[in-house]
């Protein structure tokens, strides 16, 4: 099973480039990474700017790719995540999530089987960034783009899909915790990051 981590974000409410974010002065990839590396054999990064990552040490183990279809947002990620991957089931994450949960994720993978995806929903709707996807996917999404529509979760009606309760969710820690990303400086802060370090 590979772990796709979509890191081609603009960024544009941080003010740069959160793929190469650091708190208190460690690379936040880096930790996600380490943490990926326990569970999967393979960890591909899909983004627009590979150059970028040459300074982490921890790219063992691990792909970078481009987008096939450039500017597509999220779910031209993951396209081009499932595309490129050697793996039927994925497991698909955004860069800039701060308190990855492992135990969470196993849990993930020990249900996805029937599946097309599993996916966490919260009263607020779809984690969609922190999800397995099948290469079942893949035809969905190409449709999908082809009609300029980039909302993720706009594809999950065509398939077999598997929701995550808030019930489930919780027994490995708060959701607004598993699932919080970094998209403002207040975010950054709240994560613990005291300084805002760039590469």
């Amino acid at each position: 099973m590979t772990a796709i981590i979509l890191a081609g974000g603009k960024s544009s409410r941080m003010g740069f480039d959160k793929a190469l974010l650091k708190i208190n002065n460690h690379f936040l990839m880096e930790e996600i990474l380490q943490k990926l590396k326990t569970i999967f054999a393979e960890i591909l990064i899909v983004t627009n700017r590979p150059k970028q990552f040459n300074s982490l040490t921890s790219l063992q183990l691990t792909r970078i790719t481009n987008d096939i279809i450039p500017h597509q947002g999220p779910l031209g990620g993951i396209y081009s995540g499932l595309m490129n991957s050697g793996s039927f089931y994925n497991f698909v994450l955004a860069c800039d999530m701060p308190f990855v949960n492992l135990e969470l994720i196993k849990y993930m993978v020990s249900i996805k089987d029937n599946f097309d995806a599993v996916v966490p929903k919260l009263k607020k709707g779809y984690e969609a960034l922190f999800a397995i996807y099948s290469k079942n996917c893949i035809s969905a999404i190409s449709e999908i783009l082809k009609t300029g529509d980039l909302k993720v979760v706009n594809f999950f009606n065509k398939l077999k899909l598997r929701e995550l309760n808030e019930k489930e969710i919780s027994r490995f820690g708060a959701p607004d915790v598993l699932f919080m990303n970094i998209n403002t400086r207040e975010d950054l802060s709240r994560a613990g990051g005291g300084k805002i370090c760039q590469n």
